[in-house]
């Protein structure tokens, strides 16, 4: 009786859990994410990528407001009130350009385009034989070029040469053997967004460059080169996914955390990939349908997110990226790739 009436006191005095309610579909998770972020509408890939996401949302549910919010964000520097290209020049501002191009394909901006392309143009390298300007020579580049030299509908032979010149090289570079990215030549570690830079920037490629590419001499990578790289890496990531179907923040090193940037990534690769044909669906699907649920689980009701690494440059050692911070909160990084996840797998779903 004592032992009951103890219990009965500390079901009382307990605080009960705060009970979350999250949707489940993806477009529910998509209109919470398109409602928060960015919070920062800067030059940068990261609101770009938000941007993205609000436009392709409003083209996938007929609802105008978000194309009209993502406008109102990329307006001030399609307008040259403020300047899409400034020092420092870096392909990490650089990218924001990637939503220029989105505007001009969703919502006809001819402004839009002809900024991306001043943007992609500014990226090119000096002589042919060179990297894209500003880069790092980290798996980063080969999406922050990437998702901008892909895009841009005019000049797309000058702009894909220089992309498909840079994402051979950086393969050939970076890949190790197993399919896996490390994340530079001096940080020789699989980092979790790190490979997901490498699969997003090949994966941008594969869906916007002209799939009859014209055939060049070494160093320029084919269609097929591209392809088998992109096929390498997605079945080396799938034998890393953790049971609850994220991917890590060093992605084969058991021990480290779950990270939700390089789930979302991978998940939005894997979608894209199967809605185009470039890999198996039944294969794939089982494993895009875990990411996404891992996904999932890291949204909040309210927008914010859960298990983003922190900005990260390049690590000598693994602890460096064993230990880097770990962001709960309101994360404009964390909160614009989660939509890319779930617009890819609305998309494909539709």
């Amino acid at each position: 009786m004592k032992f009951l009436l103890g219990l009965s006191l500390v079901l009382l005095v307990a605080p009960l859990p705060a009970r979350q309610v999250r949707p489940a579909e993806p477009l529910d998770i998509a209109r919470i994410l398109a409602a928060r972020y960015p919070a920062q509408p800067i030059m940068s890939y990261i609101p770009a990528l938000s941007w993205s996401g609000q436009l392709r949302l409003s083209m996938l549910t007929g609802e105008p407001q978000w194309r009209d919010k993502a406008m109102t964000g990329i307006e001030t520097f399609i307008s040259e009130q403020t300047p899409a290209i400034a020092e420092p020049y870096r392909l990490t501002s650089l990218a924001g350009a990637l939503a220029f191009a989105d505007a001009a394909s969703f919502a006809n901006d001819r402004r839009a385009n002809l900024m991306a392309a001043k943007v992609a143009f500014f990226m090119l390298p000096d002589t042919p034989d060179d990297d894209v300007k500003f880069n790092t020579r980290w798996t980063d580049d080969m999406f922050m070029a990437g998702a901008v030299l892909s895009r841009p509908r005019d000049e797309q032979q000058i702009l894909g040469q220089a992309l498909r010149r840079m994402l051979k090289t950086y393969a050939n570079r970076l890949q190790r053997p197993d399919g896996l990215f490390i994340h530079a030549e001096n940080a020789p570690h699989a980092w979790g967004r790190g490979n997901g830079f490498a699969l997003l920037g090949i994966t941008e490629a594969l869906t916007h460059l002209p799939e009859s590419w014209n055939p060049m001499p070494e160093p320029w990578a084919t269609r097929p080169q591209v392809l088998d790289i992109y096929r390498r890496h997605v079945a080396a990531l799938a034998k890393h996914q953790s049971d609850d179907g994220s991917w890590r923040q060093v992605v084969d090193e058991p021990a480290s955390y779950r990270e939700l940037t390089v789930t979302a990534m991978t998940t939005a690769a894997l979608a894209r990939g199967i809605a185009r044909g470039w890999i198996d669906r039944t294969t794939y699907e089982p494993i895009m349908n875990r990411g996404w649920q891992a996904v999932a689980a890291r949204v909040n009701a309210d927008g914010t997110v859960k298990d983003v690494c922190s900005g990260t440059g390049a690590g000598e050692t693994k602890d460096y990226y064993l230990n880097r911070p770990v962001v709960n909160g309101a994360d404009d990084r964390g909160g614009a790739m989660a939509l890319l996840a779930a617009i890819e797998i609305a998309s494909l779903r539709r």
